[in-house]
């Protein structure tokens, strides 16, 4: 992980750096580890482009879903998504455009088929999950409260609870050994564990598909979890923001939202975005579902922080709305793509000689390079991200990601066709350097 100094703010023009000239707060904010703080102008400068800079990098480390581009964007560009008017030039309910809301409860009913139909009263959006996640903080948790989540997880967890609310985020280890595999139990465990050091146990955050195991976890799982963190009076906090990006035909998503009951409704959120299963990032749109009328409350002043423009909504809202295309056209298409995807990356990277975990959801796949390292550690994981990195193209190494077990990688294949098999190649020219110096280094 980055060091203190390496993700400190840089200084500008040479000036000399004055500590006193911003606050505590502030240098806790900016000496926070970032990962790719320290490769992002590497990266960010030097972009793959087919005709203008076919020599650049390849991402398949940020989780982006490029396989919908054009169609997205033919949608988006039709006569009644984007078009400005002046209702858009004002002021505006923070807390969602009831038109977003009613949309998005309409989806998430017609696709989740919950037992009550979902009311957009009780929906929160905010300029993406990540401000969901730094909002429901501020709600729950005073500073020093523990957040509990299962590892490896989605990096800016941690980030997005401890920055500015200052939550301690405590991690569930999932190991390699057991299959990244928890009982409740394990969380049982954890919660006794932590409240005997005297410490408060706010929320528990599950990924729902995870990122990066892109594992579905099954209605008694779920339920399980719930019920013990109702039994110590804890918020569950369910991120479902690959919801709609299940690729495997057998696999139905069990939404939090479908559960006839749950052990404590006022304790219980269930977030979605736009992000991923709609290939629209830049539009920073996340949403909180809750039935607490005090979490409603809070959230809906703090969202005067967290809004996104007027039009963006109405444009998210009207290829939602459009059920032709967004039902029958989009979705499906899309989870026929991310399977193709899918299955040719795995393919290539297991005749690589890289062990590849089965996944059913998301962008990514979850990949053991353990073989490749030797000895096998953190110092050589990170390594050979370096090396890939130089190699010309960027993955996400698992201790960016809170993996207990070097060796492993989140590998996004949801990108171009072209820019998947480039980008594998790339990996395997690497691999095959490597795996020539551990046989050298071995013998």
């Amino acid at each position: 992980m980055a060091t203190r100094n390496e993700s400190q703010l840089q200084q500008n023009d040479g000036a000399e750096e004055d500590a006193t000239t911003i606050s505590r707060r502030a240098h806790q904010t900016i000496s926070y580890p970032a990962f790719y703080a320290r490769f992002g102008k590497q990266v960010e400068g030097n972009m793959y482009d087919k005709y203008d800079n076919p020599e650049g990098i390849i991402n398949m480390g940020q989780a982006v879903n490029r396989l919908m581009e054009e169609e997205v964007l033919a949608r988006l560009n039709k006569g009644d998504a984007l078009t400005m008017t002046a209702r858009y030039q004002y002021y505006f309910c923070s807390f969602g455009i009831l038109e977003l809301r009613q949309a998005v409860a309409s989806l998430l009913t017609r696709h989740h088929k919950p037992y009550k139909a979902i009311n957009p009263d009780n929906l929160i959006v905010m300029n993406g999950v990540t401000a969901c996640l730094d909002a429901l903080s501020h709600t729950f948790c005073d500073p020093d409260d523990v957040v509990i989540t299962p590892t490896p997880v989605y990096g800016r967890i941690f980030t997005d609870f401890q920055d500015r609310s200052r939550a301690s985020v405590v991690p569930l280890v999932a190991l390699q050994e057991e299959n990244f595999e928890l009982q409740p139990q394990d969380m049982e465990k954890l919660i006794l564990k932590i409240k005997s050091e005297g410490q408060s146990v706010r929320a528990c955050v599950i990924l729902h598909p995870n990122n990066p195991l892109g594992c579905v976890s099954s209605t008694s799982y779920l339920r399980s979890i719930m019920e013990i963190c109702a039994q110590h009076e804890i918020h569950v906090i369910v991120d479902e923001i690959y919801a709609f990006s299940i690729y495997d035909k057998e696999t139905e998503f069990n939404s939090v939202l479908r559960m006839e009951s749950v052990p404590d409704p006022l304790r219980t959120h269930v977030l979605w975005g736009f992000s991923k299963d709609f290939s629209i990032p830049g539009f920073r749109l996340g949403v909180i579902h809750s039935t607490n009328p005090l979490v409603l409350s809070c959230l809906k002043t703090v969202s005067h922080y967290h809004s996104s423009p007027q039009l963006i909504q109405h444009a998210a809202a009207t290829i939602i709305n459009d059920k032709e295309w967004c039902d029958s056209f989009y979705i499906p298409t899309s989870q026929k793509r991310l399977a193709e995807a899918y299955h040719k990356a795995r393919q290539r990277l297991e005749a690589m000689g890289v062990v590849v975990k089965k996944s059913v959801a998301g962008l990514f796949l979850w990949a053991n390079m353990q073989a490749f390292l030797q000895p096998c550690n953190a110092d050589n994981e990170n390594a050979l991200f370096t090396a890939l990195l130089n190699g010309g193209v960027i993955i996400s190494p698992g201790q960016m990601l809170h993996c207990s077990n070097p060796g492993w990688f989140r590998i996004v294949f949801a990108v171009t066709n072209e820019e998947l098999e480039i980008g594998l190649s790339r990996i395997e020219a690497v691999l095959c350097k490597w795996k020539r110096s551990v046989k050298t280094n071995s013998s």
